[in-house]
């Protein structure tokens, strides 16, 4: 992101009321160096209960927050929030690349799983994806550009070439929705099965044919994959 653009962002977020949840003081501190680049107005919980006192008497814009608290843990307060406020931006911070947790988070329809330790870049991605959700017209503020003219539309769950839309089957749709859910992640061939295919079955090689049948489909290479470590989705801009 070139600088002009970087300050119209931070300009766009300054008014946004922030509630930041992290028990590990060292990180908190840390952390809100850099969130307070972004925000004027940051409220911070120790815990996840006290955390969600303060949504529950306050309004906030956007919700960061860890995942393994004391009290309450991050995954039931998202559940939590989400029983009131079913589209509020939550950002997840994680030090943990478990399964588990990010597919759980994914269900929850949080806006970005971010890896610790990260960097004031892969906030500002997550922060472009909420503001470009808030102010431009619909659908284009559901969609997530991709390499080759595709994009992503989240909001019908479908796949576009320009204005054609590409058919998938159900299982080519639940990749999409995972892949999209985290531009900076590499996902395992074990995280796609168990967020795909519904069933107790492990076989990764229906993964792999999955991923061939759908690039049959395509003018370009979506999906690449990286050795040793699993798929990633190539964005328009990496």
């Amino acid at each position: 992101m070139d600088t002009a653009s970087l300050k119209l962002l931070i300009e766009n977020c300054q008014d946004k009321r922030v509630l930041y949840l992290e028990d590990n003081e060292y990180v908190r501190e840390q952390t809100l160096k850099i969130l307070h680049l972004c925000f004027k107005n940051v409220v911070v919980a120790s815990d996840g209960e006290e955390g969600l006192f303060l949504f529950k008497n306050q309004k906030f814009d956007i919700v960061f927050t860890d995942i393994n608290m004391p009290k309450l843990d991050g995954l039931t307060f998202i559940e939590r929030v989400r029983q009131s406020h079913p589209t509020l931006p939550i950002v997840v911070f994680s030090a943990y690349d478990k399964t588990e947790y990010f597919l759980k988070s994914i269900q929850y329809g949080i806006t970005g799983y971010i890896l610790k330790p990260f960097q004031l870049e892969n906030i500002v991605e997550i922060l472009e994806k909420i503001i470009k959700n808030e102010i431009l017209p619909s659908p284009v503020k559901h969609s997530i550009e991709l390499v080759g003219r595709y994009y992503w539309d989240q909001a019908t769950r479908t796949l576009c070439f320009g204005s054609e839309e590409v058919k998938l089957t159900q299982h080519e749709s639940a990749l999409f929705e995972l892949l999209t859910s985290s531009k900076q992640k590499v996902f395992s061939s074990e995280e796609i099965e168990i967020a795909v295919f519904d069933d107790d079955f492990s076989d990764n090689k229906r993964v792999r044919n999955l991923l061939t049948r759908l690039r049959s489909k395509l003018e370009c290479e979506l999906i690449v994959s990286i050795y040793g470590q699993g798929y990633k989705l190539q964005w328009s801009h990496q």
